[in-house]
């Protein structure tokens, strides 16, 4: 969509799909192409004509994009790690093949922390790194000038042959930056995926809330709040791509905008997608606050660590339950409190609970997330993240405890230390758009096998507790909930005769075709190993 009065040249801006539609699988619609949004802000400024292309949404994006860098100054994209890098990659080689010389820049947190990649891959002249609001604009303001973008800081470039990095540039407040171009966002066209029923699976679609259900869908929407992070996490890039600094949209300023951008878009749910939301108390306190004043009918989630909900106080955590606060996303990491250490994260064990029921005993749902394998990680401690996270299940029925296998990601503490260990990384752009796909080749991660057949069978268990299954009768689920209660109170997964036999009674009253997959959608996508075998079988008959 272009903008409303331009008067100068055509930049052109796509997003690759984040998951592969040709595995059967989208993401969820309410997560919006805000990083496009973000950079736009400044050529729509300054009068260029942008046209903003998600490949979410076109059906036939490759065609569009061709079309639309047809006599446009320049194109640019972002991605983050996954199926991105791949779809991106393709699309701008086809962009560098029909136009040779239309400059090409690449932003986001991947190409940020691997810009040789793009650059001698040929399908970049230059890779932002780590806030692009500014570089972009001043990239556009440069190529239009016809300059050298050697004077613009914030970018790796080529210069004879070589990677080169142009000075560095600070991170800074929202302040600096034009506002948000929302008019470029075709909005109802993501609602309409949102709330059309599809055959897809649909990827991190967060828990309903409210009296919404998957037969009656709410209005997703997203929002970019602050960027950066504080933490020093040594899995995670943040701290290398923005020196872990943290800027954000004041609290008040942010509840007056998301009112105004509901009474526009008339969304039912806000997802912020900042990647730690609630870092500031005094922030997060005005804007439940305001949130509330101005009665903006709308449920909200984030992101938000450990150590941060127990230094809350209790009735900002009120606030957050006032506000409609339905979800938070927050990272526990490891149940062994050397490894909380050793990774940065230094969480006081204790504190895990104690914050998740915090959240739980208001009814906001706690995200939590749990990680195994990390380099030079112990089989007992792995075994005792296991133990934590079914511990947590159990005792907070309400809350996520999703265990997921580690992976080396590029700019982290820990990509080196693997890498010094003997993992042997992606070499292209199709095996990283690959790497990172949990469900599909989690058997990757280098797991000892009683780990490995531990963490798989507390997946299906925890499928079972919460009723994630949907076939048999309503007696059966809740008898089948409750020995899985048993099983993660005690840890116990040893001979889980009752899963077989709830498949074979499946099978057997004719709810299930027999050649169908041996659990139900929801089921298999918590066995990724098995499920993912039984594909590479399927498609090879096929």
């Amino acid at each position: 969509m272009v903008s409303q009065t331009p008067t100068r040249g055509r930049v052109v801006l796509f997003l690759p799909h984040r998951a592969d539609p040709g595995r059967g699988e989208v993401f969820s619609a309410d997560l919006l192409p805000l990083e496009l949004l973000q950079i736009a802000s400044g050529p729509v400024a300054d009068g260029y004509e942008v046209v903003l292309i998600d490949a979410m949404i076109e059906p036939d994006y490759i065609a569009k994009v061709l079309e639309a860098c047809d006599g446009a100054l320049v194109f640019a994209s972002s991605c983050i790690l996954g199926y991105q890098v791949y779809d991106g990659f393709v699309v701008a080689q086809a962009v560098r093949e029909r136009y040779p010389n239309l400059p090409i820049v690449w932003g986001g947190w991947f190409p940020s922390v691997i810009p040789e990649m793009y650059l001698e891959g040929g399908i970049a002249d230059a890779v932002g790194l780590g806030q692009g609001e500014l570089t972009f604009r001043e990239v556009v303001q440069a190529i239009d000038a016809g300059e050298s973008l050697e004077k613009v800081d914030g970018l790796a470039i080529l210069r004879d042959g070589k990677v080169h990095y142009t000075n560095h540039r600070e991170v800074v407040g929202f302040e600096r930056f034009e506002p948000v171009p929302w008019h470029l966002l075709e909005y109802e066209r993501y609602a309409t995926l949102q709330t059309t029923p599809t055959k897809m699976k649909v990827r991190h679609r967060f828990p309903l809330p409210g009296h919404w259900t998957p037969s009656n869908p709410p209005r997703g929407f997203s929002h970019f709040s602050s960027f950066g992070c504080p933490e020093p996490c040594t899995f995670c890039c943040s701290p290398r791509v923005t020196g872990r600094r943290w800027k954000a949209i004041g609290g008040k300023e942010l509840a007056e905008e998301i009112a105004e951008l509901q009474q526009r878009f008339k969304f039912d749910v806000l997802r912020f997608q900042d990647a730690n939301f609630g870092v500031a108390e005094k922030r997060t306190k005005e804007f439940c606050e305001t949130l509330i004043d101005l009665k903006v009918p709308i449920h909200w989630n984030g992101t938000i660590e450990i150590e941060t909900i127990m230094r809350y106080k209790e009735e900002t955590l009120d606030l957050l339950r006032d506000s409609q606060c339905h979800l938070l996303w927050l990272g526990a990491e490891t149940g062994d409190q050397n490894m909380q250490n050793e990774i940065g994260k230094k969480i006081a064990l204790g504190h895990i609970p104690t914050a998740i029921g915090k959240l739980a005993d208001r009814g906001i749902v706690p995200g939590t997330f749990w990680i195994i394998g990390y380099p030079g990680e112990t089989e007992e401690t792995m075994a005792e993240t296991l133990r934590w996270a079914a511990a947590i299940k159990h005792r907070y029925p309400i809350a996520g405890s999703e265990v997921y296998p580690f992976r080396p990601i590029p700019g982290t503490v820990d990509y080196d230390r693997a890498v010094e260990m003997g993992y042997q990384p992606p070499k292209d752009f199709d095996e990283w758009g690959n790497c990172f796909e949990y469900k599909y080749n989690s058997q990757n991660t280098p797991l000892p096998d009683t780990i490995r057949d531990t963490w798989r069978r507390y997946n299906n268990t925890a499928a079972f507790y919460d009723m994630h299954v949907s076939e048999g009768s309503q007696w059966v689920r809740r008898t089948m909930s409750r020995i899985a209660g048993w099983r993660l109170r005690t840890g116990n997964y040893t001979f889980p005769v009752e899963q077989k036999l709830f498949d074979l009674y499946v099978r057997m009253s004719g709810q299930r075709q027999a050649a169908a997959e041996d659990v139900s959608e929801d089921y298999q996508q918590l066995q990724p190993e098995t499920h993912a075998g039984k594909l590479a079988v399927m498609n090879k008959g096929a």
